[in-house]
């Protein structure tokens, strides 16, 4: 018998599976490739319906000069371009050529306490559609993203869910 893909079983509302089954399909690949900036991989995630993805700026900032793709969790590929960016708060959104996506849905981080559990959703080290949990271990965390010499100061949520390369975006 064929067997069921990754979340396609019912599973309690609220649990970690069924929360992954909701976003995955959200979530998207990066690859970068910058000429002789060398390339990149990250993740990223739908932001709404005309085609957006939000990512990292450290992730596509290789791809000004190169090409940029993302990858559906279907598998599709799609070209991408880079609409704006920001090194300070390390962000950049993308424009694909596609309408029929479905957004990630969003939560509160004013809401977030010491000690909520948390899903992280992305490709690290390359490998997509990869899910780890862990809980938030602390609240406005100095961050310096990007190059060591583009100053930012973000007060990130930290959380010892395991994050790797290519986990960013």
């Amino acid at each position: 018998l064929p067997e069921p893909g990754p979340g396609a079983t019912q599973r309690p509302a609220g649990s970690v599976a069924n929360i992954a089954a909701i976003a995955l399909p959200s979530v998207v690949t990066i690859k970068v490739s910058g000429g002789s900036e060398g390339s990149a991989t990250g993740s990223g995630f739908v932001l709404d319906g005309k085609g957006h993805v939000l990512t990292n700026n450290h992730v596509v900032q290789g791809g000004v000069n190169g090409d940029i793709e993302v990858v559906l969790s279907n598998g599709d590929t799609e070209k991408a371009t880079i609409v704006g960016r920001d090194a300070s708060y390390d962000l950049a959104v993308l424009k694909i050529a596609r309408t029929d996506l479905t957004p990630l849905q969003l939560g509160r981080s004013d809401r977030v306490v010491v000690g909520d559990q948390v899903i992280a959703v992305g490709a690290p080290l390359g490998l997509d559609q990869t899910v780890t949990t862990g809980i938030v271990s602390a609240l406005n965390r100095p961050v310096t993203p990007g190059d060591p010499g583009e100053a930012s100061y973000i007060n990130a949520i930290q959380t010892d869910a395991a994050i790797n390369p290519g986990n960013s975006g």
